[in-house]
């Protein structure tokens, strides 16, 4: 069998496909031995950029990736911050209530989750442990802390120092002068004078003397939701009422709606009173109340003082 010259092992087309490849490898093992050699004889210029490049790239992530939080955080504002102070337990003290005090509610989460998570403030500078605490938040804040047992323990620093060498017997501690509260005269910062009264309580107390119109009783603060008997025999001797004339609600003009807002009477007792003023045509006395079948008789002597004609 005869071939012609022109007849080959592989197409024309397939020989300049593999040629065109050939080139391209041999251009970039070129291009490689050019970086290579380049690499070798700028190794100290090559070191500076890439840790500039490294620097450079960690930086812009860690911007990236942090920049939620920076917008978060709470730095000193140029504009000085105005805070409204009380006394009060940071082991204690709410969210709210902190917030209240002039802190963000950035800080005042920082706060509460810490007491939350287990931690306890022993002392005043314990604030400083936090991580939302500022210079000029402590400053704010630290007049007004009250911690009972660092208060002991600074009572008893005090009568150590006061006793001499040659007298080994410990000294009573000094009393504290004697606190008399009018209740009825007393807001929820005075209340708080009173050991084992917060913000939150002093503020209870308070508020609920409002909606009766006046204690008539010390004994009414067993009323007072959270009110324990520890905590009430602890304050009633440094408490007293000299107006026992409280506000009144007139029985034969007063609607469903204000006899309802007294914490004596609900809605029920309300519709009733107004039901047998109808009958009676007014109430001439207030014993008129008396036969109403939902108003026993412990109820109707605690009302009574705050009733009127």
């Amino acid at each position: 069998m005869k071939f012609n010259k022109d007849d080959s092992f592989m197409p024309k087309k397939q020989k300049q496909g593999i040629i065109f490849f050939i080139g391209i490898g041999l251009g970039v093992a070129i291009a490689i031995i050019v970086i290579i050699f380049s690499y070798f004889s700028n190794t100290g210029t090559a070191e500076f950029n890439e840790s500039d490049i490294l620097y450079s790239v960690n930086k812009d992530n860690s911007e990236g990736n942090n920049n939620k939080k920076y917008e978060e955080r709470d730095y000193p504002s140029k504009t000085k911050r105005t805070y409204n102070p009380f006394p009060f337990n940071p082991n204690s003290i709410t969210k709210t209530q902190l917030i209240e005090f002039g802190l963000s509610e950035k800080q005042a989460s920082n706060i509460v989750n810490y007491v939350k998570a287990g931690g306890k403030f022993k002392e005043t500078q314990d604030l400083k442990k936090l991580y939302c605490m500022t210079e000029d938040l402590y400053k704010a804040m630290s007049p007004y802390v009250r911690i009972p047992n660092q208060n002991n323990k600074e009572a008893r620093k005090d009568n150590d120092n006061t006793s001499t060498s040659t007298n080994n017997i410990p000294k009573p501690f000094p009393t504290k002068p004697q606190i008399i509260l009018d209740l009825n005269q007393s807001d929820s910062l005075d209340l708080q004078a009173l050991r084992g009264i917060g913000p939150s309580f002093g503020k209870r107390i308070y508020v609920y003397g409002k909606k009766l119109g006046g204690y008539v009783e010390i004994v009414q603060l067993k009323e007072v939701y959270g009110m324990t008997d520890t905590l009430y025999n602890s304050i009633i001797q440094h408490l007293k009422i000299e107006n026992t004339n409280p506000k009144k609600i007139n029985i034969n003009s007063a609607t469903i709606k204000e006899l309802s807002s007294h914490p004596y009477i609900d809605f029920y007792l309300a519709k009733a009173i107004i039901k047998l003023r109808i009958e009676l045509n007014n109430y001439k006395s207030l014993d008129q109340i008396r036969p109403i079948h939902i108003l026993d008789q412990k109820s109707y002597e605690k009302l009574i003082p705050y009733l009127e004609l």
